[in-house]
């Protein structure tokens, strides 16, 4: 089963017997634009990406990929954060040849000569159905995310120093919603999450043959969280319990790209996990009339607050190069979701008399693994064509789960 980066809904469990959640489509369409850089050193959820590029004898290119990604995890968007990486499966560890590498390697900059700019984005439709134990089937609402991306490279006119600057969508964006008077209601009727990165980098070329990088990552992540509340009181519907909140944290990444000859080339990248601490308001609206006088009228807000630890990532990658028209890549990488555990939604105002108090959080994500492979055939300098295949491992809770808020 596949999986698209984010933080998991949040819901309830219902019963003895949790509600099953059929598998998602996801559906990825990204489009970039590059700058085309002048080759320094000719170096050496399963998802099937496909990918045709494009390129013209002017300093600037198109790269066009159309991605139709089968079932995965109906969160944030998929890992797409360039066309050309895209069309090889994101098998780039080790190739990391235009500014994309800024995410999956920074140390392939070191082979862009020049300054260099590539941009674009992903459209991420989203699709989920709910089933009941009793047979109920209900599907999210219609809904479209563009995670973007936008790079830029600068080698100042130096043959060993390289600065870099990515913005991008690690984790995606993205989420489900449900209408809420309908069979989940109790579990989930919004839960949407994003992330954007901003990610200054250093490349420093050690050897004509090695090249390593270090850099920042400044993580900005919102969330937004809802749920109908039963209410079995005189004069109580369905009470509306809300969270919305965001925040900022940082890390580091850095990378290792190694080209022994002109065939193969093998790369490792590493990115910390980051912790965010999101501040924002909780709500629980229409308080049934028992409840009002407890929660000082039937609309109760409050500042609240809670950390969330994205993961680290460790990555691997070879590439071989047969011919001068032909790269082969494998790519593996390790997600160390399991930060997703356990936190607390910490409330500034508490209400004793109605047992409302800080809620505790329990995500229970396991770590992922993932194992890529991809190829690109130059038919000519006008056109390349490129294949690239992607086992990705679910990170979210396996054992059927359902985190409370």
């Amino acid at each position: 089963m596949g999986k698209s980066r984010a933080s998991p809904e949040l819901g309830k469990q219902q019963g003895s017997v949790s509600p099953e959640f059929t598998r998602p489509n996801d559906f990825l369409i990204p489009i970039s634009s590059f700058a085309k850089p002048e080759a320094r050193q000719k170096i050496g959820q399963k998802a099937r990406r496909w990918s045709l590029s494009i390129r013209r004898e002017f300093r600037i290119a198109a790269l066009l990929s159309l991605v139709v990604i089968g079932p995965t995890t109906s969160t944030a968007g998929g890992p797409i954060h360039g066309a050309k990486a895209a069309g090889m499966g994101t098998a780039f560890v080790a190739v990391a040849d235009d500014p994309s590498a800024i995410l999956h390697n920074p140390a392939g900059l070191a082979n862009l000569k020049g300054t260099n700019l590539y941009g674009g984005g992903t459209a991420v439709i989203l699709s989920s159905e709910f089933k009941s134990p009793e047979g109920g089937r209900e599907r999210t609402g219609f809904q479209v995310f563009l995670p973007p991306h936008f790079y830029v490279s600068s080698d100042l006119g130096t043959n060993s120093l390289v600065l870099g600057l990515g913005l991008y969508s690690p984790f995606g964006i993205g989420g489900r919603k449900w209408s809420e008077p309908g069979l989940p209601r109790f579990a989930s009727t919004e839960g949407t999450i994003g992330t954007v990165s901003a990610n200054p980098t250093v490349v420093w070329r050690v050897l004509p043959q090695v090249a390593v990088a270090a850099g920042v990552d400044i993580l900005y992540a919102f969330n937004r969280m809802v749920k109908m509340v039963d209410q079995p009181l005189p004069g109580g519907g369905d009470g509306r319990l809300s969270f919305k909140g965001d925040g900022l944290g940082w890390g580091y990444n850095f990378g290792l790209l190694v080209f022994p000859g002109g065939k193969v080339s093998f790369g490792f990248a590493y990115r910390d996990a980051i912790r965010v601490k999101q501040k924002g308001t909780l709500a629980f609206e229409r308080i049934a009339p028992p409840l009002q006088p407890a929660f000082g009228g039937g609309v109760f807000r409050t500042d609240a607050s809670m950390v969330v630890h994205f993961p680290e990532i460790f990555s691997w990658g070879v590439a071989f190069r047969p011919t001068a028209k032909l790269t082969l890549a494998a790519d593996v990488e390790w997600v160390r979701w399991s930060s997703f555990d356990q936190t607390m939604l910490n409330l500034k105002r508490q209400v004793p008399q109605a047992r409302f108090f800080n809620i505790p959080l329990d995500f229970r994500w396991e770590d992922s693994w993932q194992i890529k492979f991809g190829g690109e055939y130059k038919v000519s300098e006008k056109l390349s064509l490129r294949a690239g295949y992607a086992f990705v491992e679910t990170p979210g809770n396996r054992s059927g789960h359902i985190c409370e808020l």
